[in-house]
């Protein structure tokens, strides 16, 4: 990743939790999920360092995020993601 941009979007996304703009938290969280995606497909391995970062942990902390500040303020996720 250039330019530091996974650092950049996961600062980004703090500060939307912060000021309760979870659509834009969203975004900014699930973007670094993508970002490691596409370092998975470059053949970079969990242990791997992105910006000085475990690729697992981008995760862990993407992951994280949203099941602590998004998936609360979906009251019938569970009931829809089970009827998919």
């Amino acid at each position: 990743m250039k330019n530091r941009e996974v650092t950049k979007t996961w600062l980004e996304a703090r500060q939307f939790i912060k000021d309760g703009r979870l659509e834009e938290a969203e975004q900014a969280l699930d973007l670094i999920i993508l970002h490691m995606a596409v370092a998975q497909e470059k053949g970079l391995k969990d242990k791997d360092l992105i910006e000085g970062v475990k690729r697992e942990v981008w995760l862990e902390r993407a992951y994280i995020s949203i099941e602590k500040y998004i998936w609360p303020t979906r009251h019938d996720y569970e009931k829809v993601w089970r009827m998919r």
